[in-house]
C-alpha cells in the first residue's frame, strides 16, 4: 500500500473515530470526560499524521514548515487547554465568599482564557486549511474541504449565541437543545465529514497522480 493511501486511510479512520467519540459525549451519561480525553488524544495523533505523512507526498501540506506548524497547533492545542484547565480559577461559592475582588479577578482570568482559546483555535485552523489548499496535494475541489469545515465549525459556535441574543428568556430550553444539535453538527463536519472524505480520497489515490508542488 502506498504511503499516501496508508496515511489517508489511517487518518480518515482516526477522524471518524473522533466523530463517534464526540457523539458519545452527548449521548452516554458519565462517558463525557473519558470520551473527551480519548477524542483529544486520537485527534492529536491523527492531525499530526496528516501533517507529516508517512512520506512527503502523503503530507497534506507537503511538509511545508508553515503548514506543519499550523497543523501541529491544531492537533496539540486541545491537549494544552485540557492540561491548563485545572490551573484556572473556578467560579464557585468559595470564590464568591472570598470577596468581590477575588470573584472579579477569577472572572477576568476565565474570560481571557476563553478568548485566547478561541483565537488560537480559529487562527491555527484557518492557516492550516489555507496551507492544505495551497500545497496542492489533495485533489480539487476537495483541497478546500478543510476550510469549509472551519467555516462550518465557526458558524456552529456563533449561531447559538445569536439565537440566545435575539430570542426571549422563555425559550431557553428550546434554544439549549438547538445549540446542542448545532454544536454536534459542527463537530461532525470537522471530524466525521473530513474523515469520510479522506477515506474516499485514499481509495482513489492508486488511480491518479498526486501533485506535490515545490515551495516558492
Amino acid at each position: 500500500m502506498r504511503p499516501v493511501t496508508l496515511t489517508w486511510t489511517i487518518g480518515g479512520t482516526g477522524l471518524v473515530l473522533c466523530g463517534v467519540l464526540g457523539m458519545l459525549q452527548y449521548s452516554l451519561f458519565g462517558a463525557g470526560p473519558v470520551a473527551g480525553i480519548v477524542q483529544d488524544l486520537v485527534f492529536a495523533a491523527t492531525v499530526l499524521l496528516f501533517a507529516l505523512g508517512l512520506s512527503k507526498e502523503a503530507s497534506v501540506v507537503a511538509r511545508r514548515p508553515l503548514g506543519v506548524t499550523a497543523l501541529a497547533v491544531v492537533a496539540l492545542w486541545p491537549l494544552v487547554v485540557l492540561l491548563a484547565n485545572p490551573l484556572l480559577p473556578t467560579m464557585d461559592a468559595a470564590t464568591f465568599d472570598a470577596g468581590l475582588d477575588a470573584y472579579r479577578a477569577a472572572e477576568s482570568i476565565l474570560t481571557a482564557a476563553f478568548y485566547v482559546d478561541i483565537l488560537v483555535s480559529i487562527a491555527a485552523a484557518l492557516v492550516a486549511a489555507v496551507q492544505i489548499a495551497r500545497a496542492g496535494v489533495v485533489p480539487r475541489p476537495w483541497r478546500w474541504a478543510p476550510l469549509w469545515a472551519v467555516i462550518a465549525s465557526v458558524a456552529a459556535g456563533v449561531l447559538p449565541q445569536l439565537l440566545f441574543a435575539f430570542t426571549g428568556p422563555g425559550d431557553t430550553q428550546q434554544l439549549a437543545n438547538a445549540a446542542m444539535v448545532i454544536g454536534a453538527l459542527g463537530l461532525l463536519v470537522r471530524t466525521l465529514g473530513l474523515g469520510v472524505l479522506a477515506l474516499v480520497l485514499a481509495a482513489r489515490v492508486p488511480h491518479r497522480t498526486v501533485e506535490v508542488f515545490r515551495s516558492a
